[in-house]
């Protein structure tokens, strides 16, 4: 094959002896290295355009895998939907250096190491804080990212064990989302009880997530969904058709109990099934109440919680909040909050859909 694609381009680059060479401006223009690079860009971009006409790419961040998919039709602008994909993770990889406790150059992880004096923070990471603190608020404390204090006691992975009541005890005093100092005026926080700590698990990955679906908004690609480990924003549709946001069953590792209808909003789900340990024929959830710095009772908590809002954002952090309820006070929390949806299964599998999504969740399939 190779020499007949050799003969084929020689006979493609010669002239019959008798052939006049073009003069002047007959001439056609020679493409450059960047033209041809380009041209090659856009050929390999049309031939990740999927039979539904999107275009889906994956990657692990904040310690979980995300996603993104945007439809851009037959004839959309493949390369420019490729390369809004790449700066929209890479957004979300900015986000996660800023706001991420795990990572010990993080701007957060600066903040948790200060000893009480004002810290300089980038303004992305007073937004998130500012916006936890109105939740935490809502919530009366149901959410708190200073829950980090007491949360860095407990290690949810095979052959755990609890904290000692002693060092919870010791360390609750300082979960206060009110002690959390923030001046955005001169993007600066700081914590008014020395030795807090904030995590922002519950809340910066959907951020991230808005984020994302911000560049893809700002690049021209409104037709997407971006996804981050149960976090899901969603925008625009799928063609003629809306997109669809499972509703995992809480009793398998894969399979779900139905979908969701979605249209411009977010959809995230938390679970008590996901992480946990055992210890002493006790079973203890990932999902902590930062108001007692204990995980929940998993008798007494939902399995889990799917909650839709206008922005993954709020959807994160309200989730976690609902997740530390109990069914029953969760559903009277969504009813009380036109701006909320969500669809709760109790632990004893009863699966409650709130009036809004009624018309809007279908179940099985």
């Amino acid at each position: 094959m190779g020499l007949v694609v050799v003969a084929v381009l020689a006979c493609g680059c010669s002239r019959a002896p008798d052939e006049a060479a073009p003069s002047g401006g007959d001439q056609a223009p020679i493409p450059n290295d960047r033209e041809r690079d380009r041209e090659r860009e856009r050929s390999e971009a049309a031939a990740l355009v999927r039979a539904d006409g999107t275009i889906f790419a994956e990657t692990e961040l904040m310690g979980t895998r995300v996603s993104i998919n945007v439809w851009i039709g037959e004839a959309g602008d493949a390369l420019g939907a490729s390369e809004a994909i790449t700066d929209a993770i890479n957004e979300m990889a900015r986000i996660e250096s800023i706001a991420s406790e795990w990572q010990s150059d993080s701007d957060l992880s600066r903040l948790n190491r200060s000893a009480g004096e004002p810290v300089n923070i980038p303004p992305e990471l007073v937004e998130i804080l500012a916006r936890a603190r109105v939740i935490a608020a809502d919530t009366e404390g149901a959410f708190d990212v200073s829950f980090y204090a007491v949360g860095q006691l407990w290690k949810f992975e095979p052959g755990a064990r609890p904290p000692s009541p002693e060092a919870i005890a010791e360390h609750l005093p300082l979960v206060d989302w009110r002690a959390i100092e923030i001046n955005a005026a001169t993007n600066t926080a700081a914590f008014a009880k020395p030795g807090m700590k904030v995590g922002l698990g519950a809340i910066a990955k959907g951020y991230a997530v808005d984020r994302a679906a911000a560049v893809l908004h700002e690049r021209g690609f409104a037709n997407h969904i971006v996804e981050a480990g149960g976090d899901t924003r969603v925008s625009g549709q799928k063609g003629d058709k809306r997109w669809r946001v499972g509703v995992q069953d809480p009793g398998q590792t894969v399979g779900r109990i139905g979908y969701i209808v979605a249209g411009d909003e977010a959809v995230v789900t938390s679970g008590n099934y996901a992480r946990f340990f055992e210890w002493d024929g006790v079973h203890y959830t990932h999902i902590l109440d930062p108001r007692t710095g204990w995980p929940i009772a998993a008798g007494q908590s939902p399995k889990s919680v799917t909650l839709v809002a206008a922005n993954a954002t709020d959807a994160d952090a309200y989730c976690t909040a609902v997740s530390v309820m109990d069914p029953k006070r969760g559903q009277e929390f969504i009813e009380a909050r036109p701006a909320l949806e969500a669809i709760i299964i109790g632990s004893d599998d009863r699966v409650y859909v709130s009036p809004g999504l009624q018309d809007r969740f279908v179940e099985g399939g």
